[in-house]
């Protein structure tokens, strides 16, 4: 990561502790701290952002598809997961990432959204991705 100034995170997230979006995000995120990197990341709606549900992640099941002790549907949009990853110091060895964030203009938790572009070929519709927290255990 020599000689890299800033780096810039704006993946779609589907707000699903098994997208692993917000795995890759935690990786990031310790890079940039260890390197002494800012890092900035563009928030975007989550469209299962309106609830939380499902069983949290035990200690033993951690894996790239679940690095957090949270619920399958965290209802949070990616930048507020990192915002958490930060100010709950769970990043590895506590330390915390230089974050920016770009806030979202005109949407909240209460709001419907639907994706204008399929974020997956597995998710093409709005009702993959509705049903994907439940669905994808099988």
């Amino acid at each position: 990561m020599d000689g890299i100034d800033i780096v810039l995170f704006d993946l779609q997230d589907v707000g699903v502790r098994f997208y692993t979006y917000i795995s890759t995000l935690q990786y990031i995120m310790e890079a940039c701290a260890e390197y002494n990197i800012s890092l900035i990341v563009l928030d975007r709606p989550n469209p299962n952002a309106h609830y939380v549900d499902g069983p949290v992640l035990k200690n033993e099941f951690k894996s790239f598809v679940g690095l957090q002790n949270i619920p399958v549907v965290y209802g949070m949009t990616i930048a507020e997961y990192a915002l958490m990853l930060n100010g709950e110091m769970w990043l590895s060895n506590g330390v915390t990432c230089s974050l920016q964030v770009v806030k979202l203009l005109n949407w909240d938790h209460s709001k419907d959204y639907h994706l204008p572009v399929a974020p997956s070929p597995n998710l093409p519709n709005v009702a993959s991705i509705r049903l994907y927290p439940s669905l994808c255990f099988f």
